[in-house]
């Protein structure tokens, strides 16, 4: 979802002229990107998300949002951030786009005075379990206990997604940010730990 990767040529030709350097370089940067990487992640988990979307589930997003199998080590140079439940939508949440139905032939927009809970609309007021619902045109009724018809869901064969959560622009000033500061203390503990 959220990638960085480095191309260290330039710091290489860097730390050739300070001598013993070179061969810790790529420890140090992988060091230093998993550590901005954490940091990162909480800052996405603990401001990015609850101040820019209502939260039902606040572990939802600590839960989705992961490095694992996607740091960076000596080898590779690239750390990532994804959603590993890939629930949520979130490069959608991030970058806005156009929702599409999945099975059927339209999406049942819930209405405002639809209750939704952590998961979202309750199950027993999911179109498919409302056998008794009215649908007229493109929207779904159902009666209320009075036999009155209340205004459930409009359905719509797409439905737009804004931009709501800038990800993408934290994640790169995060990333710019920590690594900046942690560069140089894991060069230091690079060259503590060296063997000679």
């Amino acid at each position: 979802m959220f990638r960085i990767e480095f191309d260290y040529d330039q710091l290489l030709q860097q730390a050739k002229s300070i001598e013993g350097v070179a061969d810790q370089l790529p420890f140090a940067l992988s060091l230093a990107m998993n550590r901005s990487a954490d940091v990162t992640r909480n800052l996405l988990i603990r401001s990015t998300w609850p101040t820019h979307v209502k939260q039902r589930n606040a572990s939802f997003i600590a839960a989705s949002l992961t490095t694992r199998d996607a740091r960076a080590s000596k080898q590779s140079l690239a750390v990532e951030i994804y959603d590993k439940l890939d629930r949520g939508n979130l490069h959608m949440q991030a970058k806005g786009g156009t929702r599409s139905p999945q099975g059927g032939s339209n999406l049942a927009v819930p209405a405002s005075n639809v209750p939704k809970t952590s998961r979202g609309v309750p199950a027993r007021l999911r179109p498919k379990n409302m056998p008794a619902a009215v649908r007229k045109g493109d929207v779904l009724y159902a009666k209320d206990k009075k036999g009155r018809l209340r205004l459930l869901y409009v359905l719509k064969h797409q439905t737009k997604i804004p931009k709501r959560v800038p990800f993408y622009e934290d994640f790169a000033a995060s990333m710019s940010r920590e690594l900046e500061r942690t560069i140089p203390l894991a060069v230091g503990k690079a060259m503590a730990t060296r063997r000679r």
